[in-house]
């Protein structure tokens, strides 16, 4: 079924809020209310959540073989744009891709401590911190040692996307640490603890790295 286009969804309302809540009920996915209305994501996913509507959550799927259609359920979950971590200050490193067996990273990695994340077409897909420096860890991921479980998983999920035709790409951000009346605290490791859980990327398990 054809949506109603957005010039008449929000024809007449005067604030943005109105026009996101319109939009969301009127069949647009979050995402796509962004950048419609040329916004920040969070923007949207705030306005609807305090307005308790999950209608943007959801979309209609049609089947090839069938004339039926399908809703898919809502969920807390909806796939996150890199837009929003480059809008709050991520920086884009590059493209990971396949020579062969060889898998490379198309830029170089800040050498700081930070947060990273794994982006597949465009969906945040995987959010880590690194202690040891953004490059090694980089580096860890692109030999994707068979002992270290974690980047063996990771470095196996990025080849699988790359091999499906998906695209591949790193992100990311030094966030500075500071002091919370008198006690020291860790910029990093806090970004990623808040990101995974507002996101809750699909390559993290159960909500890890």
């Amino acid at each position: 079924m054809e949506r109603v286009p957005i010039e008449v969804v929000t024809k007449g309302l005067e604030t943005t809020s109105d026009k996101i809540r319109a939009l969301a009920h009127a069949g647009y996915l979050r995402t796509e209310i962004a950048q419609l209305l040329d916004i920040r994501y969070q923007h949207v996913r705030k306005v609807l959540v305090d307005a308790g509507i999950d209608a943007g959550l959801q979309r209609t799927v049609e089947l090839t073989r069938s004339t039926d259609i399908i809703e898919a359920p809502a969920s807390d979950r909806e796939p996150t744009p890199p837009a929003v971590l480059l809008e709050a200050g991520f920086s884009r490193v590059g493209e990971w891709t396949l020579d062969g067996d060889r898998l490379t990273l198309s830029g170089r990695a800040p050498a700081e401590v930070g947060v990273y994340a794994f982006i597949l077409d465009d969906e945040v897909v995987y959010v880590g911190v690194t202690q040891n420096g953004l490059q090694v860890r980089m580096e860890q991921y692109r030999r994707g040692h068979a002992g270290q479980k974690t980047n063996a998983r990771v470095n196996a999920l990025i080849r699988e996307g790359l091999a499906a035709g998906h695209r591949v790409s790193a992100m990311t951000a030094v966030p500075a640490s500071f002091d919370w009346n008198g006690l020291p605290v860790d910029g990093a490791a806090g970004l990623e603890a808040g990101l995974i859980r507002l996101i809750q990327p699909r390559w993290n398990m159960r909500g890890r790295s």
